[in-house]
């Protein structure tokens, strides 16, 4: 397809060039450690458990980081804002909120802090220090200002930096940027003639099938699904043909539950001719955010790869908008 350059498009590459920049200077940031410190020990308080709330990419942000938590033994759960609302927990006051939101400014922010009535430890995570979100709770807020962008790429990159240094505040391993190696983008051609695509992950790396789900419908306008790997197991695969193309996802080391729902996986995939792609983050640690973080640029370039395939105005919404109020 022949392309013009838009202005979504160059948008979407200006907010990419300086992600990993905003990341360290986010980690080096004093005030966001400090901040976290407050949620650390907010956390260390007896019975206190961790509720991360978003909408759209945050959330799938908070799907990504939620393993980590509970890797430091936190009773750790990630929902919607919306789901919040309609279907809330019951109340309790040692509970930890953290709303994590790249605008500060969705609809549901405002609601959910007004449907509060008892005191809570909320806390805020956000690009954008002049929020709503900011100004009703004390919130980490990461370096570089908003994204202007319509799909979330370097919005991701610094939500899951902000959940690490919440991480690193309850002694988590300390994350190197500079000695972080990004996976190796990965050939889009395979899935040129694809009508729909699958995006499978595993473990923390479901958040980041989610993600990449989501971006492929944004900007590639068709239809993307995403599941948790051994979830897909359980009905799913009769989709799977070869006008069906699927990208599965391993970030860490995966234990051999994950290797063993992934190679049954790879067997259906191959024996319904659906054309297959593989990302995997070789380093990281479950300890800390290092093998998602390695994976976002690939998958942020296939998620543009694709509809560079088959849309002519990348990155230019037709039906939404960058914030949803």
């Amino acid at each position: 397809m022949t392309h013009t350059t838009h202005p979504g498009l160059s948008l979407l590459r200006a907010e990419r060039a300086r992600q990993w920049t905003d990341a360290q200077a986010t980690l080096g940031d004093p005030e966001p450690r400090r901040l976290a410190g407050q949620v650390a020990d907010a956390l260390r308080a007896p019975g206190a458990s961790l509720l991360l709330l978003g909408m759209g990419g945050s959330h799938h942000a908070n799907q990504t980081a939620i393993s980590a938590y509970r890797q430091r033994g936190l009773h750790a759960t990630a929902m919607t804002l919306d789901e919040a609302l309609v279907q809330p927990l019951p109340a309790d006051l040692r509970r930890v909120s953290v709303i994590v939101s790249q605008s500060g400014e969705s609809g549901e922010i405002v609601r959910y802090l007004e449907a509060q009535t008892l005191p809570a430890s909320i806390f805020g995570a956000s690009l954008n220090a002049g929020s709503e979100l900011a100004r009703r709770v004390p919130t980490l807020i990461a370096a570089g200002g908003p994204e202007v962008a319509f799909a979330a790429t370097r919005s991701f990159v610094l939500t899951l930096t902000l959940h690490q240094v919440i991480l690193e505040a309850l002694g988590a391993e300390r994350l190197s940027l500079d000695a972080l190696i990004p996976v190796p983008d990965v050939d889009a051609a395979p899935l040129r003639d694809v009508t729909s695509v699958v995006f499978l992950g595993a473990g923390s790396a479901s958040g980041l099938a989610h993600m990449a789900g989501l971006g492929t419908l944004e900007l590639a306008r068709f239809p993307a699904l995403s599941y948790e790997a051994g979830q897909f197991r359980h009905g799913p695969p009769e989709l799977l043909s070869p006008q069906v193309g699927t990208v599965l996802i391993t970030s860490s080391a995966p234990d051999t539950y994950r290797q063993a729902t992934m190679a049954r996986i790879l067997d259906v995939c191959a024996g319904a001719g659906s054309p297959t792609l593989q990302f995997t983050a070789d380093q990281g640690s479950a300890a800390n955010l290092s093998g998602e973080l390695a994976l976002c640029p690939a998958i942020q370039q296939l998620v543009i790869d694709l509809a560079l395939q088959r849309v002519p105005n990348v990155g230019d919404p037709v039906r939404s908008a960058k914030v949803t109020r």
